[in-house]
């Protein structure tokens, strides 16, 4: 049947509702697999997808959850005979809601098939990056490419590993803004739409620009919201040297918590300040090195070894950050967390600026030039590509 949804996804319906009962401040649902779930009276009401909660053409809702009767109840609640859930309400302007038992299902708490994205996997040094990189030279990745394998593949890859190299573009210009842009629009900064990481001699703003060895580190630490997504597209690797070194914040982070507590505390406790500097700009942000969740899984990595400001704190505290500093950046480029990647004119570096450290080897400027394009692109778009993907696989299927 045509069944009414309260968004735009697609939802299975192989799993059906057979039984229901009123509980207190929600409904019990038993289902085709024996599963139980619970649902509270306000999500299912908010949520109904009936024309007057819901929006028919935007699917957003067109009251608000003031409008909703703080005595509202489920004062009934049972199967219909095409699996979905029927909801009739004590009053209100709609006296029942009817759901789609995909969506009834993929919402309830702490079920499988929540329509999650794939969880980060960290990663040392042993990571195959062969494993990760995606030939794009074929014709159907231009003409198609959100239904290209090798696409989907390196998107995929960035959202769990946080990293991917796509081989075999055209040597072009604006082959790089061209790629990003099928992720989600391009990011401005300071450094411009698009940046050139070129050797200079003169109007040097950053030491990427010149030919020395670059620690592994994110980019735009000063920012309050760093930057999701880099790409650096190669556009000539003449040069000895300069090869792309990676480290997995994530993994450095994990190991932290689990082996040295006390530097993961300090890192992830203690305020610093990250600065800029620079003629006409002056960013500044506040923020411990690692930002971590509630697990005490990385969340972002503002780890910069030369746009941090002064450190605002005790001398026990200073102390303690900068023992912890000491380790952290010693393990990032130790050899059991740091690989490294020689890129090619035609290859395109993906990775995750906040999980993602990144560096270079020093470029031998005599020998020929390094010229690497770059650009920024929010990991929330990487996010809600990767979910349209899925949704779409979802709707062949149905």
């Amino acid at each position: 049947m045509p069944w009414a949804l309260p968004d735009f996804d697609s939802y299975p319906d192989s799993k059906r509702v057979v039984g229901a009962e009123v509980i207190p401040n929600g409904v019990r649902v038993r289902w085709s697999d024996d599963l139980v779930s619970e649902h509270h009276r306000y999500v299912l009401r908010e949520h109904s997808p009936d024309p007057i909660t819901t929006n028919p053409l935007s699917r957003e809702q067109q009251i608000q959850f003031a409008e909703l009767a703080p005595d509202l109840q489920i004062v009934a609640a049972e199967a219909d005979e095409n699996g979905g859930l029927v909801v009739q309400w004590s009053h209100g302007e709609v006296a029942t809601s009817t759901y789609h038992p995909g969506w009834l299902r993929v919402w309830a708490a702490a079920t499988p098939e929540a329509h999650e994205l794939d969880a980060p996997v960290p990663w040392r040094s042993t990571i195959e990056l062969q494993a990760h990189c995606f030939d794009a030279s074929g014709l159907s990745f231009r003409t198609n490419p959100t239904e290209s394998p090798q696409f989907v593949g390196w998107l995929s890859s960035l959202r769990t590993h946080g990293v991917g190299v796509l081989t075999g573009l055209a040597v072009e210009p604006t082959t790089i803004t061209d790629i990003a842009s099928l992720i989600g629009p391009v990011r401005t900064t300071n450094f411009g739409h698009v940046f050139d990481v070129q050797t200079k001699s003169t109007d040097v703003t950053s030491n990427a620009y010149t030919d020395l060895e670059l620690p592994v580190h994110t980019d735009l630490d000063t920012r309050e919201y760093m930057p999701g997504l880099q790409f650096l597209f190669c556009m000539r690797s003449d040069a000895l040297g300069g090869e792309s070194r990676l480290s997995d914040g994530a993994a450095i982070c994990r190991y932290l918590r689990e082996h040295e507590p006390a530097a993961f505390e300090a890192l992830t406790t203690i305020p610093v300040m990250f600065a800029n500097k620079a003629v006409e700009t002056d960013y500044r942000h506040i923020a411990p090195f690692l930002v971590v969740d509630d697990d005490g899984e990385l969340v972002e990595a503002r780890w910069s070894p030369w746009l941090r400001g002064p450190l605002n704190a005790s001398i026990a505290d200073a102390e303690r950050f900068y023992g912890a500093l000491r380790l952290a950046v010693e393990m990032a480029e130790d050899q059991r967390f740091v690989t490294s990647v020689r890129l090619n004119p035609g290859d395109l570096l993906g990775f995750d600026n906040r999980r993602i450290l990144h560096g270079r080897g020093a470029i031998d400027r005599t020998t020929g030039e390094r010229w690497l394009r770059g650009c920024y692109v929010e990991r929330e778009e990487l996010e809600s590509r990767l979910r349209i993907i899925a949704r779409r696989g979802r709707e062949s299927h149905n």
